[in-house]
């Protein structure tokens, strides 16, 4: 009897050990940069999937099968699919690993790049599968991308140059950082292009720049040499039109180049006459109503600066509505009083207004709920800046030995996908935040026609 009792307690120790290490292997694979994917080596069905995995296309595991047929094959997009069982066959040969990297596309029709790390394994029934770590490496392909063009037309040939500054009303700049010349496409009176010598150490800004603009606008410059950088700049210089208004606006766009030693030897750039634009915007700002609390545009100025906009925008441009409620800030107010309860919403809004972009509208729709208008953006981008604004509100307050805790649901509509004009928008962008706060709160979600 004792034998018995004995070989029980082992079965059960090892039964736990089991439980144990199927529970550390679940949270290592969960929580590895990336994801991790199996399937079998013959079929390319999909055999596994792991929670990092669906992370990076946002979606059940359910959707995921869905999208790309449960199979490994049609997982990768359909160009890159000859190239790539090419590379997996020539790297089987002559290594146990297996490194390639493709593109995919997402749930959203986005274009993703994967990053895929791989080995060939037996499975306990015989059958020859692949285990697959994957990363999103999309940003760093967009940066490679970038700078190879960024270096392609700094290189670019003299004449081809001249060409295409010909055909943009741009001015563009280039600039010697070691002998400290400027060279700009501008022409002067007798056909030639203006050459500044002694440009950062002259004083030639402190003599064209606004004053107000001056100290600003050379620090970014600066900036720029210190470190390989790509930025841009607004300022005020004196008008060469003498069309008598005494400073011209501008806007630089501006990438800083360094060499292997990460010493930068280049910085250019073009500079776009804004004066009217600047103008019109001031205009636009002087006649739109403000929210007295957060200075952010109301909710008739969202209205009227996001249907002018449309009116502008052709059918293939991407643009975002963005529905935002804060959770939970009734009990905010009922627990520790409307004025804090104010202070609480003044905070929310310059969360907001700080994961945006400047050029993208921000209003506040009145009470705890608010807007942004995404221009010229993407799914991707657009989520990813979804997922900021989440972690960006989420926050305890406490008083008094009492916390309440916030985070905020967020409903997402698309241009021209999900409607062409303010109203359709609207009204898709608030069923899909009706659907986050359904499912939880403290989330984001696309407006699908079908949900």
């Amino acid at each position: 009897m004792g034998k018995y009792e004995d070989l029980e307690k082992e079965y059960d120790r090892c039964r736990e050990e089991l439980r144990i290490t199927q529970l550390r292997l679940e949270l290592l694979l969960d929580n590895i940069p990336g994801g991790v994917m199996i399937y079998e080596a013959d079929t390319g069905k999909l055999d596994y999937l792991s929670e990092g995995c669906l992370r990076i296309f946002h979606c059940t595991e359910e959707q995921f099968r869905e999208h790309f047929y449960n199979s490994f094959n049609l997982f990768v997009m359909r160009e890159d699919r000859a190239i790539v069982r090419e590379q997996i066959k020539n790297q089987s040969e002559f290594f146990d690993t297996v490194e390639i990297t493709y593109r995919v596309r997402g749930l959203l029709d986005d274009i993703i790049w994967i990053y895929h790390k791989s080995r060939k394994f037996a499975s306990n029934d015989g059958r020859m599968l692949y285990f697959v770590v994957l990363s999103d490496v999309t940003n760093e392909k967009l940066v490679q991308a970038q700078l190879q063009k960024n270096t392609e037309q700094l290189y670019m040939e003299s004449e081809r140059y001249r060409l295409i500054e010909e055909a943009t009303d741009n001015i563009s700049y280039d600039y010697d950082v070691d002998l400290d010349i400027l060279e700009s496409s501008e022409l002067d009176d007798e056909g030639n292009r203006f050459i500044i010598r002694n440009f950062l150490g002259g004083d030639y800004l402190r003599k064209h720049l606004h004053p107000e603009d001056y100290a600003v606008t050379v620090d970014k410059f600066k900036s720029a040499l210190n470190d390989p950088a790509k930025g841009s700049a607004e300022y005020r210089l004196i008008n060469s039109k003498d069309d008598g208004s005494e400073y011209e606006w501008f806007r630089l766009s501006y990438a800083s180049f360094a060499d292997k030693i990460g010493h930068v030897f280049r910085v250019v750039g073009s500079a776009k006459d804004v004066s009217e634009e600047k103008a019109e915007r001031d205009e636009l700002r002087a006649k739109v109503d403000i929210d007295a609390m957060t200075g952010l545009l109301n909710k008739n100025a969202m209205q009227h600066a996001i249907e002018n906009y449309l009116q502008k925008s052709r059918i293939s441009d991407c643009h975002a509505v963005m529905m935002i409620d804060t959770d939970h800030f009734k009990t905010v107010n009922d627990t520790f009083g409307h004025e804090y309860g104010d202070n609480v919403i003044k905070m929310t809004a310059t969360s907001i207004r700080e994961v945006f972009r400047e050029s993208d509208f921000v209003g506040r729709m009145g009470g705890d709920e608010f807007m942004v208008f995404m221009k010229h953006t993407t799914p991707r981008i657009t989520e990813l800046r979804a997922k900021q604004l989440n972690d960006a509100i989420r926050r305890t307050f406490t008083k008094d030995g009492i916390s309440v805790s916030i985070s905020c649901s967020i409903g997402i509509s698309y241009f021209a996908r999900d409607g062409e004009d303010y109203t359709e928008l609207f009204r898709h962008a608030d069923e899909a935040l009706y659907k986050v706060k359904e499912s939880g709160r403290d989330g984001y979600r696309v407006y699908r026609e079908d949900d």
